[in-house]
């Protein structure tokens, strides 16, 4: 019997205080995709509905209609949601960046997490909403970044892709508990006990990370070309762009036409809207650690541009799916739905890691943290877009609203197969769009 080829080393045990940092990451991403999926429905179906004058809420929404011309509130809720999730990517540079100049990553976290506990402290007092979704931008660009930075050096020789699988583990474990326990109380008992909750996990994590002990600063080593494949890391970075800026209308407006359109029930027991989301975190660990455990036993396993593009035709379809199901006004049973949302699953752990994968792979390393950080930005490109699209929600038959972001992930397969062959690469890591 041929023995199977060892891969990168990585089954190495993790080193002192893994298990530590990846538990405050469980935490703090509950706390975060818990307050995101209730974002839209809270600002449409409670702050909006009943008219709480917000601190500085008027202006922006001025501000935002007069350059868009949208107008209404799901088209100004849907906008709202594109803009925080698109700046929450776009300071990970910056939190990064504060935390080398200063040589105090561990005190830029600490920062981080005191900053989105604040936040969501704000969101759940009503006339504080949006100055709290500024202290959650700020707080989650000194955190998150960071906090994935400790856990790399924690890789050393070893390789680390058993170490980030199980670190990815945890955080779709918090992304999945966010929206169950956060929609769940948002239903019994309104939406700011639901976020004092998301704020209890953050005070959770920061007692947590008081207890990782100091990560030493080690490199790992590795093999890499001289100079950046841009011919390989520009064509997958649009590819992996353009699928997110369809999946991530799941925690928008995928969300209220649940609430709109759908049976929101099993066995005479009300299901939240935002229950969908923490089906797609816990459908993206299962086929994550599916994927995991298959690739290594395929005759040959496919390649990471080729993952990429299946990843973009999973999306499509999860998105066709949910255009059949809008045909006329008839209420949708649950069963649908849940399969899109299995679908959009299946499509992130295609592409995300395979993405990463071909960019890391494609870089020196001397660049190596530029070009994650150019990666990262498919996020805000996507929430951006994500949030200008849920804007036509209202205004357009709903099957051909879907039908766009279909298009859009059929886009990105079509770029993902243009990806030239380079170096091979191992991308059977799991992750998750929160990550």
């Amino acid at each position: 019997m041929r023995d199977r080829p060892k891969r990168d080393g990585d089954t190495a045990p993790p080193a002192r205080g893994f298990w530590t940092l990846a538990s405050v990451e469980g935490w703090e991403r509950c706390a975060i995709q818990g307050a995101k999926s209730l974002l839209t429905l809270f600002l449409v179906t409670d702050l909006f509905a009943k008219g709480d004058i917000v601190l500085g809420m008027a202006g922006l929404r001025a501000a935002i209609e007069g350059v868009t011309g949208a107008h209404g509130d799901i088209a100004f809720a849907s906008q709202l949601y594109g803009l925080y999730g698109a700046l929450t990517y776009l300071v990970l540079p910056l939190g990064g960046w504060i935390a080398d100049r200063s040589g105090r990553r561990r005190s830029a976290m600490y920062g981080g997490a005191m900053l989105m506990t604040l936040g969501l402290f704000a969101l759940a007092s009503r006339i504080w909403a949006l100055p709290g979704l500024a202290l959650l931008i700020g707080g989650i660009g000194l955190l998150k970044g960071n906090l994935a930075a400790e856990v790399g050096a924690l890789r050393g020789a070893a390789g680390g892709e058993r170490v980030f699988a199980a670190y990815l583990a945890f955080l779709n474990g918090g992304a999945m508990l966010g929206p169950l326990i956060g929609g769940w109380l948002a239903l019994r008992f309104g939406y700011p006990a639901a976020f004092v909750a998301m704020a209890g996990s953050m005070v959770a994590a920061m007692l947590i990370l008081r207890s990782a002990p100091p990560v030493p600063r080690t490199v790992a080593p590795t093999t890499a070309p001289p100079e950046t494949e841009w011919r390989r890391v520009l064509p997958a970075i649009a590819a992996v762009t353009l699928c997110f800026c369809a999946y991530e209308q799941l925690n928008n407006m995928v969300l209220l036409w649940a609430k709109q359109r759908v049976a929101l029930s099993i066995g005479g027991l009300s299901v939240p809207p935002n229950w969908l989301a923490a089906m797609d975190g816990l459908f993206t660990i299962a086929l994550a650690l599916l994927a995991y455990r298959l690739w290594p036993r395929l005759p040959r396993e496919p390649s990471a541009a080729h993952k990429l593009a299946a990843g973009g035709m999973a999306i499509a379809v999860a998105y066709a799916l949910l255009a059949w199901l809008s045909r006329g006004d008839a209420v949708v049973g649950l069963g649908g739905p849940l399969c899109a949302v299995l679908l959009l699953s299946l499509g992130v752990v295609l592409s995300w890691p395979s993405a990463l994968a071909i960019v890391a792979a494609a870089a020196p390393p001397s660049r190596r943290g530029v070009m994650t950080g150019l990666f990262y930005l498919h996020g805000f490109v996507a929430h951006l877009v994500v949030g200008e699209l849920g804007a036509l929600y209202a205004r357009m038959a709903q099957p051909q609203f879907w039908a766009i972001h279909a298009m859009l992930a059929l886009a990105g397969t079509g770029v993902a197969l243009l990806i030239p062959r380079g170096q091979a690469t191992t991308t059977s890591t799991p992750a998750s769009a929160s990550a």
